[in-house]
């Protein structure tokens, strides 16, 4: 017999199937078929492919350890096209007049050349 923690329920992979989520909630596997048959299955998400029904180990174990079992921290988002006060010291970047609309210092400001040859 298995015992199931959430480093074994982790160790299944993405996803698995239904008769070792029955071993899981330590029920007959007909019964959890029943339920996904009928709808009444609410405890995860429901996967059919195919003829086979798999079940997302992600939702087992955010149902059985919390849904904070998968909480990070936010990445950092860094805007792809800089804010028109932000300067970067680039070297096909060469200095211009301020943008008073920005509040930018004289000399932070930037304007794009073309590179060499191109």
């Amino acid at each position: 017999m298995t015992v199931w923690t959430r480093e074994a329920i982790e160790a299944l992979g993405p996803i698995t199937d239904v008769p070792t989520v029955a071993a899981i909630f330590d029920v007959n596997k007909d019964t959890v078929y029943g339920q996904i048959r009928r709808g009444e299955w609410t405890a995860t998400r429901v996967l059919p492919l195919g003829r086979k029904i798999k079940i997302p180990t992600r939702d087992l174990v955010a149902l059985l350890y919390g849904s904070e079992a998968f909480a990070a921290p936010a990445p950092q988002v860094i805007p792809a096209v800089p804010a028109p006060c932000q300067h970067p010291e680039i070297p096909q970047v060469m200095t211009s007049e301020s943008q008073s609309q920005c509040g930018c210092r004289s000399g932070e400001s930037a304007v794009i050349r073309p590179l060499r040859g191109a």
